[in-house]
């Protein structure tokens, strides 16, 4: 039995499709379908009820899949552990960053390991919080600063900061200074994060917008903290964001008072509380000291 039969399982038990499957595997059904033939004959049972439409589980497919999410965690935590071990004799370490991080954190921490480790191997990474989640798990980082409190028994996480959450817009959209009802954005052009780039942010304002209520053409999606600025500057809109990016809008930009209030934004420092790696170390008191 190998690990791909077991992912090819554990993908088709959850989106109960072969097809699906496949797609999401990168690979044709009839392999797919063949390896989960493979794997039936092996553990002798039928896993799947291919019955009807909707492929579902058996009773004893229900009592396989337990065990086999537990085999493929435990396989890449295997994969994580040497990882980890080959950094560590590397004289190395991978920090994944935001941009707030970037400004507000790696100055001080960058500086604390040039001074107490002037030879380390510092490789850093700007990435989403959902890309720098999972290379942590995948112990490709080492430390991570993200939106997240991850809760997972083998990481700890350091809340860093809050920050509040603005809304902007350039002056002659708003040339008063009457509070604005956040309903009344529905008739203006709003720039948005997309969720898949900044999920927590996005959540947080949707909880008070309901951005799928709104129409699409009032939105203007964006995928990265540049265009955020460059259409905010431009004047293209009202936008909503935290409190780091204000100092990169221009003069011609004003914060919009609302009727309601805003939510905060966290920022939380995550690594593998069992890590042995000298310079997250220095890192972590560093931050518990700061926090």
């Amino acid at each position: 039995m190998e690990l791909r039969h077991l992912r090819a399982f554990l993908t088709v038990a959850q989106e109960q499709s072969f097809t699906k499957a496949a797609d999401k595997l990168f690979t044709a059904q009839p392999s797919l379908s063949q390896q989960i033939k493979d794997l039936e004959q092996e553990v002798g049972v039928m896993l799947f009820d291919r019955s009807s439409r909707q492929i579902k589980l058996t009773d004893e497919g229900q009592a396989f899949l337990i065990h086999a999410e537990q085999a493929l965690e435990s396989a890449k935590l295997a994969v994580a552990a040497a990882r980890q071990v080959a950094q560590q004799k590397n004289n190395q370490i991978h920090i994944g960053f935001l941009n707030v991080a970037e400004l507000k954190v790696m100055p001080n921490i960058l500086a604390k390991l040039k001074q107490n480790i002037p030879d380390l191997k510092i490789h850093l990474h700007s990435l989403t919080c959902m890309e720098q989640i999972q290379r942590l798990k995948n112990a490709e980082l080492d430390l991570s600063f993200t939106r997240y409190c991850l809760q997972h028994p083998d990481f700890d996480n350091i809340h860093l900061m809050n920050e509040q959450i603005y809304l902007v817009a350039a002056e002659h959209l708003h040339p008063t200074d009457r509070p604005l009802k956040l309903q009344e954005l529905k008739n203006h052009q709003l720039i948005m994060c997309e969720q898949n780039a900044s999920p927590v942010f996005y959540a947080q304002l949707n909880h008070l917008m309901s951005f799928e209520q709104l129409q699409h053409d009032k939105i203007l999606w964006v995928t990265n903290v540049l265009q955020h600025i460059n259409l905010i500057n431009m004047g293209m809109g009202f936008s909503f964001v935290p409190e780091y990016l204000l100092r990169f809008l221009n003069e011609h930009v004003k914060i919009v008072q609302t009727d309601q209030v805003l939510p905060q934004l966290g920022l939380y420092a995550t690594f593998n509380k069992n890590s042995h790696n000298s310079a997250l170390n220095i890192i972590t008191q560093a931050l518990d000291n700061r926090s």
